[in-house]
């Protein structure tokens, strides 16, 4: 599948790209993870790499967003414990699902608007996969 204009879709929805900074997406697709391996007598590395390759996901959201704005990005990561979340895979050049957690997020208060209410800085969110793609 070829890409479609977004990198990430929770529960069918598109995140709006337009919260998303200039650069602000980024992922680490199929990463490989070795159980026991180890470098023998003569230096020979021996891999027993596992058949689960996890991804990991970061979004940068623009700088100087607004309160609605913070309750419309929520919406893609809460709960934080388990999202079933489609990205863009920059390794297969395609559309993956997959679930995943958020660890902790920061909110940055920058300042606030004409009406009182908040203004953040730029968040960014880590998308940490459990397992394989679906």
């Amino acid at each position: 599948m070829a890409f479609s204009g977004y990198y990430i879709k929770v529960n069918g929805t598109t995140f709006p790209n337009r919260l998303l900074a200039h650069e602000g997406y980024s992922n680490t697709p199929n990463q490989r993870t070795d159980k026991n391996s180890y470098v023998d007598g003569i230096g020979a590395l021996h891999r027993n790499i596992l058949s689960v390759q996890r991804s990991t996901v970061k979004i940068k959201t623009i700088d100087g967003f607004t309160y609605g704005q913070k309750i419309i990005m929520k919406a893609f990561f809460i709960p934080r414990d388990v999202i079933t979340m489609e990205y863009w895979n920059d390794e297969t050049d395609s559309y993956k699902t997959a679930r995943f957690y958020v660890p902790d997020i920061e909110y940055v208060h920058k300042s606030q608007d004409r009406y009182g209410q908040p203004i953040y800085n730029a968040l960014e969110i880590t998308f940490i996969a459990y397992e394989g793609d679906q």
